[in-house]
């Protein structure tokens, strides 16, 4: 056995450590700020399609109002639908602002691309979510309620319900999954 194999294989179980160390800790597609999470008491999944004509331009209710509760963890998953570069960005008040964004999310432009992105509002009002890239054609309205049931959000007034609710997830910032 020579005298450098040991050093070789010790090295190899470092760096593989520290690669692994960094893989969870820094999250796929993105950033998210985690430190502002409310806290929640359920979880709604809201499924949008990035497409640079606009959210969800190929259904009948595209650039949707959202309407939540606040203390429910809203978990948007993000579907790549053209071959455009994207981002799912949401921040506080009625106009797109970069500087103010609370979630900043990279989209990949691979169709069928998903990208999650996650957070619980405490504060009521209307928030913005948008594409810094398209920010003419893909930007809709958050609308947050104080939450007296947690449980339950009010749809999309259209025939198509953009939410399902999912049980309590600990999942926080944002991940993303290649199908």
């Amino acid at each position: 056995m020579n005298k450098f194999t040991p050093l070789f294989v010790i090295s190899i179980i470092i760096i593989f450590s520290a690669g692994s160390f960094l893989y969870f800790m820094y999250p796929i597609g993105g950033s998210a700020q985690q430190s502002n999470l409310a806290t929640y008491n359920s979880t709604i999944e809201i499924t949008l399609y990035a497409n640079a004509a606009g959210w969800n331009y190929n259904t009948s209710n595209p650039n949707p109002t959202i309407y939540a509760k606040t203390h429910v963890l809203l978990e948007f998953r993000v579907i790549e639908q053209d071959t455009l570069p994207h981002t799912f960005t949401i921040n506080p008040g009625p106009n797109e602002s970069q500087a103010s964004a609370i979630i900043n999310v990279n989209i990949p432009p691979v169709p069928g691309t998903v990208v999650w992105a996650n957070w619980s509002f405490s504060t009521p009002g209307i928030y913005t979510y948008w594409c810094i890239v398209h920010p003419e054609t893909m930007v809709g309205k958050l609308i947050l309620n104080s939450s007296g049931n947690n449980s339950t959000a009010t749809a999309i007034s259209s025939n198509q319900s953009l939410f399902s609710l999912k049980g309590s997830s600990n999942i926080y910032g944002a991940r993303e999954d290649l199908y």
